[in-house]
């Protein structure tokens, strides 16, 4: 069975072609993502971590930007890669208080 998840990758600042050699080189990428970054398929990418760490290794001036939606609801997240070190940013959901001023 599995979690599935849907990615998407953009390169925020480096060289042109990267995500599409990432593609080439990287088979679960490839069956996520298509050379553009867009999502292929909602799946089961589970070394996408490890994956994106050693990739933004091998170019260290680039900054790479996953962005990840699973299939429980609110599971929203972006990572950044850039020199083999990432950084996770999980979405909040924040429901406001009630306020009567805003009734209609």
């Amino acid at each position: 069975m599995g979690y599935y998840t849907r990615h998407e990758l953009s390169v925020l600042d480096g060289e042109h072609g990267l995500i599409a050699e990432l593609v080439a080189e990287n088979k679960d990428a490839a069956y996520a993502i298509d050379e553009n970054g867009e999502t292929k398929e909602s799946c089961k990418w589970y070394s996408h971590q490890e994956d994106m760490k050693a990739f933004s290794l091998k170019h260290p001036s680039a900054l790479f930007r996953l962005d990840g939606e699973g299939e429980e609801a609110g599971d929203i997240w972006v990572e950044y890669y850039k020199g083999g070190k990432m950084q996770v940013c999980k979405a909040k959901i924040v429901i406001p208080d009630f306020n009567e001023d805003l009734l209609k």
